[in-house]
C-alpha cells in the first residue's frame, strides 16, 4: 500500500476503536473501492479484516443476527482473496486473513473449525512477539473451549507474557493485553476461583480506564457485573 492508503486504513482502525462505527465503516468502504481498483490484495485483506471486526464488536453489544452474519461474510471474503491471490499477498496479510476468519468462526460457536486457521495464522506470521502473543491467546481460548483446559490456560498465559514484551505505551499492545486478561478472568470464574477472577479483571479495568480502551473497559465492566451476580455465562 502507498502511504495514503495506509493512512486511510489507520484512520478507519482508530475510528473503530473509538466506537465510531459508522465513520469507520465509511472509511473502510472507501478504502475497499480504492484497493480493488488497484488490485492491492494485501491491503484489501487488511480492509476486510477491519470491517469484520466492526461487526464482531457490534454483535457483542447487540445480539442481532445480522451483525454475526456480516462478521463472517467480511472474514470469509478475506479468505477468498487469499485463496485466489496468495502469491501476491505478503505473509502478514495472509496471517490476518486466516486469523480474521478464525475469529469469525469462533464467534459463530465453531471452535473446532477455527483452531487450524488460528494455528496456521501464527505459524506464518512474521509479526513481532506481541502480535504473535495475541494469536497464541486465541489458540489457548479455543483449546480451552474444546476441553483441553490446562493447555489452553497455559497458552493464554504464554501469549500474555509475549504481548507484554512490547511497548506498553502502544495502544494495540494494551488492547491485546486487556483482551488476554479478560479471558483469563473468565477462565478463573468458570473454574470457580472467583477471588483470582476479580483480581485479574480489576487489573484489566484499571489498564483499560487509564489508556482509554473503551471497548475493553465495557467488556471488563460486564465481567465484573456478572461476577457480582454470581453468573458465569461468559462469551469467550
Amino acid at each position: 500500500m502507498n502511504p495514503q492508503d495506509e493512512q486511510k486504513l489507520s484512520k478507519a482502525n482508530e475510528l473503530r476503536e473509538a466506537e465510531k462505527f459508522g465513520d469507520s465503516s465509511k472509511e473502510y468502504t472507501e478504502s475497499l473501492i480504492t484497493l480493488i481498483d488497484k488490485q492491492d490484495y494485501s491491503g484489501l485483506i487488511h480492509c476486510l479484516g477491519g470491517q469484520s471486526l466492526i461487526y464482531k464488536i457490534l454483535s457483542r453489544k447487540d445480539s442481532a443476527q445480522i451483525y454475526r452474519n456480516l462478521t463472517i461474510a467480511f472474514a470469509k471474503e478475506a479468505i477468498s482473496v487469499l485463496e485466489q491471490h496468495q502469491e501476491q499477498i505478503d505473509p502478514h496479510a495472509q496471517s490476518i486473513a486466516l486469523s480474521s476468519y478464525a475469529d469469525a468462526l469462533l464467534m459463530d460457536n465453531k471452535p473446532q473449525e477455527a483452531l487450524p486457521y488460528f494455528e496456521k495464522s501464527l505459524s506464518i506470521s512474521p509479526a513481532p512477539d506481541p502480535e504473535k502473543g495475541r494469536l497464541k491467546c486465541h489458540i489457548g481460548t479455543v483449546k480451552y473451549l474444546l476441553g483441553d483446559k490446562q493447555q489452553g490456560f497455559e497458552l493464554v498465559q504464554e501469549g500474555l507474557a509475549m504481548i507484554r514484551t512490547g511497548d506498553m505505551n502502544d495502544y494495540a499492545v494494551r488492547v491485546w493485553e486487556t483482551g488476554a486478561l479478560n479471558n483469563l478472568a473468565r477462565y478463573y470464574a468458570l473454574e470457580k476461583d472467583l477471588q483470582k477472577a476479580k483480581e485479574i479483571i480489576g487489573e484489566s479495568l484499571k489498564i483499560a480506564t487509564e489508556h482509554n480502551l473503551s471497548i475493553r473497559k465495557r467488556e471488563a465492566e460486564d465481567i465484573i457485573q456478572k461476577l457480582a451476580d454470581n453468573r458465569t455465562d461468559f462469551s469467550l
